[in-house]
């Protein structure tokens, strides 16, 4: 039991001597050293090599960052011949950025570059200076040719022909033929009865961002509100950037259209027949568009057994405005009873056609057969009498 006891004494004797320096290990390892945590200051930008033209101005986004809140300095090296820089923020000029020590600080660098920049790349460095460090970031511009600013408009095919009714489409290549972006507005000058729209990948604008170098397609659609004469009538498509212009000119061609119509002289669409007998009805074939009708082909429709003929059938040419009578020749069939029945007109072309023209026509029975009738009556009754008279003094 002793012994035991021994034992026990010696391992809480040296467990107690061993305690001080775990604890000491463990603060070492929870609290980092100031070496370990600190930040050094530094400044970076995204794009440290751009192309900048003559004459040309840009900013340039720069980012600063520290382990420790103070003021940064600000300065610029190798500042090529002619060229000017400096700091921009808030809107204002600056020499300095302050540095939290947690977050990021912005600044712009303005760079201008003369008009007779020399070609090709140009090297500086930004410098940026803490209270006990300092970190450099070199950049590069390279000066290339710019093309000088222009606006340009073209087609394929610059006239279209349609009816009045139709639309025309027109695919028309916008080009930002300079170095520079720009935003394009779109108008267009139409006679007073037409009407045009700008669409880009079938949405309807009125103006369209260009990159420099950039070109888009525009589907042009020209319309007229309403019917117009056969001719060629201008549209003028014009794009504008500023000082910058573009027209391009363009042509829609209408063409006449025929439009027959199919009446009577009086608008009256009825009248009267005998069964069995012919009797005529006068038509009136029209033409209301704009361009002539030419082999016009009448046409009648009439119930089984009926007669109709056409005089004439076929007209060589009704022009826009003009009318041409066609007699129209109606048999009703022998035994048709009385009543109303329809017969169908109507006038066909190569360039047009009309609906058909219906037309209630009444049967009535021949007076023919009711003057027999009457005289078999008359007859019967002198038979009945002159039969009375005799026989009846018996």
């Amino acid at each position: 039991m002793r012994k035991y006891q021994s034992i026990i004494s010696v391992l809480l004797v040296t467990l107690f001597a061993l305690l001080p320096g775990v604890a000491a290990a463990q603060d070492e390892a929870a609290v980092p050293t100031a070496e370990a945590t600190a930040q050094p200051l530094t400044i970076f930008t995204t794009y440290p090599a751009q192309i900048i033209g003559r004459g040309e101005s840009l900013n340039l986004p720069l980012k600063l960052r520290s382990g420790s809140a103070e003021a940064v300095k600000l300065a610029v090296e190798d500042v090529p011949e002619g060229w000017t820089v400096s700091f921009r923020g808030g809107s204002r000029t600056v020499t300095a950025v302050y540095v939290d020590g947690q977050n990021d600080s912005a600044v712009d660098l303005r760079v201008e570059a003369p008009a007779n920049a020399e070609a090709g790349p140009h090297a500086f460095t930004v410098v940026a200076t803490g209270a006990d460090e300092t970190s450099r970031l070199p950049l590069t511009l390279t000066v290339e040719e710019k093309a000088p600013p222009q606006l340009t408009l073209d087609t394929d095919l610059p006239t279209l022909r349609g009816k009045p009714s139709s639309s025309f489409r027109y695919n028309v290549t916008v080009k930002n033929e300079g170095g520079d972006d720009m935003n394009v507005s779109l108008s267009a000058e139409t006679p007073p009865a037409f009407l045009a729209t700008f669409t880009l990948n079938g949405q309807d604008v009125t103006s369209i961002p260009l990159t420099g170098g950039e070109s888009k397609r525009l589907s042009v659609e020209v319309r007229a509100f309403n019917e117009v004469p056969a001719g060629t009538y201008p549209v003028t498509v014009n794009a504008q950037s500023g000082d910058l212009s573009a027209s391009l000119p363009l042509e829609a061609e209408v063409v006449g259209q025929a439009e027959l119509t199919f009446s009577t002289p009086d608008g009256r669409l009825s009248g009267e027949a005998n069964a069995g007998r012919s009797t005529s009805f006068k038509l009136v074939v029209g033409n209301t568009g704009t361009a002539p009708a030419r082999e016009v082909k009448v046409s009648a429709n009439a119930p089984s057994g009926w007669n109709v003929t056409l005089e004439p059938e076929s007209i060589p040419e009704v022009a826009p405005g003009q009318t041409v009578e066609v007699t129209a020749n109606v048999q009703p069939a022998d035994k048709a009873i009385n009543g109303d029945y329809v017969v169908s007109y109507s006038a066909r072309s190569d360039q047009a056609s009309t609906k058909n023209m219906e037309m209630r026509i009444t049967v009535t029975t021949s007076t023919l057969w009711g003057v027999a009738g009457v005289a078999l009556i008359a007859v019967a009754v002198a038979a009945v009498a002159l039969a009375v008279g005799r026989f009846g003094r018996r």
